[in-house]
This record gives structure tokens, sequence and C-alpha cells, in this order.
């Protein structure tokens, strides 16, 4: 299948390809010692051809240009959660599985006792404490780290790396970020906002990664039992 823009440049090409054909065969059964006429008539008619070939080909260029843009933009926006603008999921495990290591870490975090914070002050309040936490997942993280959000107030984190203290330092450096964020423009009453979150080691291939995510999330309700507020990391 072709896309829109690969459709409209084969058929400039066609059109160029009858456009000098019918020049030519045109030119083949001319007398040129004995017809001038015919003859300025042709380079007239090729003259209007280039003319419009141009035309047709700076246009369409145009066109495709902006296809190719909107193609990104679509696909970006497919792959991106709205609201806070980290991967959603299925952007998040298109990240993990281009990645060239075959393994690393996931962290799942919790938002602890989110849905206090909805009834309490209210979804727009909500919202606003998912996108600072997401933005403290993305600051707190390292470039080559892919932070999403899985849905609801679940967040993950997956670091390529096998360095298990690298990752013990970043994922509690995450948890002391976010219950440090100020959060007095929300709501004065809103004090503090912490998450709970585990992290266990394992493949990056799709049909491990089930596995490895049911690890991780056991670990994190582990943090939630243990008083919240707090990340285990799983270290063999």
């Amino acid at each position: 299948m072709f896309l829109p823009y690969q459709k409209m440049y084969i058929l400039n090409l066609v059109l160029f390809s009858l456009s000098l054909f019918s020049s030519f065969a045109f030119a083949s059964e001319i007398d040129w010692q004995n017809n001038a006429a015919e003859h300025i008539r042709l380079n007239i008619i090729l003259f209007i051809n280039l003319g419009l070939l141009i035309l047709i080909l700076f246009f369409s260029f145009r066109h495709i240009k902006r296809l190719k843009r909107l193609n990104v933009t679509i696909t970006n926006e497919s792959l991106t959660d709205p609201l806070t603008k980290v991967l959603n999921r299925k952007g998040f495990h298109e990240q993990v599985s281009r990645l060239d290591e075959q393994s690393g870490f996931l962290l799942i975090a919790d938002i602890d006792n989110f849905k206090l914070i909805n009834d309490r002050f209210g979804h727009n309040a909500g919202d606003k404490v998912l996108q600072r936490v997401a933005h403290a997942l993305r600051v707190q993280t390292r470039e080559k780290d892919i932070v999403g959000r899985y849905g609801g107030e679940e967040f993950v984190v997956f670091f390529p790396s096998n360095d298990v203290e690298t990752v013990k330092k970043i994922s509690h450096r995450l948890v002391v970020a976010i219950a440090n964020l100020n959060l007095n423009d929300i709501s004065p009453e809103l004090q503090r906002v912490t998450i709970s979150a585990g992290v266990d080691k394992g493949d990056t291939k799709l049909s491990k990664f089930e596995r490895l995510y049911e690890n991780a999330d056991q670990l994190l309700y582990k943090a939630k039992a243990a008083g919240k507020n707090q990340v285990i990391v799983f270290d063999n």
C-alpha cells in the first residue's frame, strides 16, 4: 500500500511521462525543413507543458510536506497521553521494543491515595497532580529512560540498564522529588502527594514483559503495605 504523498508523486511522474511522449510523438510527424509554423507550435506546446509540470511539482511537493508533518503529528498523538504528555501504554511498549538492550529495570509507580485527592479537591485538581507527577518523573530520570502513563494514576519507567545501584538511586530520588512537590497553586490544603513504587529486572521482549510487569507490580503493593511513599527494588 502506498501512502497518499507517494501516490501523488507517482501520479506526477505518469503525467510528466505522458506529456513528454505526446510532445515527441507530435515532433516525429513534422517536416522540419518545410514547416516552420509547426516548429514554432511544438516549441509553444513544450513550453506550456514544462510550465504546467513545474507548477504541478511545486504544489505537489508542498502538499507532500504537509502530509508528512500531519502524519508525524498523528503518530505522536497516538503514542502520547494527552493529559500528561508522557507516553501512553502503546507508546511506552513501542519505545521499549525498539531498545538495543535486551534487558533492564521496570519501575511501576502509583500515586498514593489518589482517589481521596479527587474526592476532596475535585478531578481538575487530580488532573494537575497527574501532570506534576509526570513532569517530575521526566525531570528526575535520564534522557535514555522511558517514561509513560500506564493508566489512571499509574506510571511506568523503563531503565535500559543492568546497574542496579544506579536504578536504586534514581528510583529513590523520584520518590523524594514527588513528595517535595509544591502544590499550593493547586490547593493550599493539598500539602503533599506521594508515590509507592516497585522495581524489577527483566527482558524487554513483549512475550516476557508481562511477567516483568507482574513482578514489579507485586513489589509496588509491598511498598503500599509497608506504609507507602517508598520504593522497593528487587535485587538478586
